[in-house]
């Protein structure tokens, strides 16, 4: 019986401790994003660099300028405890993705049976039109 009762205390403390390490999947999307892009990950290594990593706002890109050029740096205190680093490009191609992302995320929410679908409107919009008013839309340029 004693082994089970380990067992069970071990995965209990396991379980506290993924609950107090504040696991957040928008969190864990935006580090894969980062390192997809080409983000390099940085191990604090001195006193010095702990206390600046400090400074910085905990899981927010911030912009940074080394001999006239922008650094972008990403401090993740709760995960790795590290810093995520890149260049302009990197953070443009991070942008890229996060804005496909975003557009992935609202055509799902277009396709869903919810009221502020346009989807969900054409069939409204249509039974209530009269034509015969406007006449053919290509008098208004389009193609019809």
């Amino acid at each position: 019986m004693k082994p089970v009762r380990s067992i069970l205390a071990i995965l209990a403390i396991g379980g506290l401790l993924a609950a107090c390490h504040g696991y957040d999947p928008k969190t864990e999307s935006k580090r894969d994003m980062l390192a997809d892009s080409g983000f390099k990950v940085v191990s604090l290594k001195t006193p010095g660099q702990a206390a600046s990593f400090k400074k910085l706002p905990p899981h927010k890109l911030v912009r940074k300028t080394y001999n006239g050029k922008p650094v972008w740096v990403y401090a993740d205190p709760t995960m790795c405890g590290c810093l995520y680093m890149g260049s302009q490009d990197n953070y443009n191609a991070y942008i890229k993705e996060a804005s496909k992302q975003m557009m992935t995320t609202a055509m799902r929410a277009n396709f869903a049976d919810d009221p502020y679908s346009p989807t969900g409107m054409d069939n409204a919009v249509d039974s209530d039109w009269d034509w015969g008013e406007w006449g053919n839309p290509g008098y208004y340029g389009l193609n019809y």
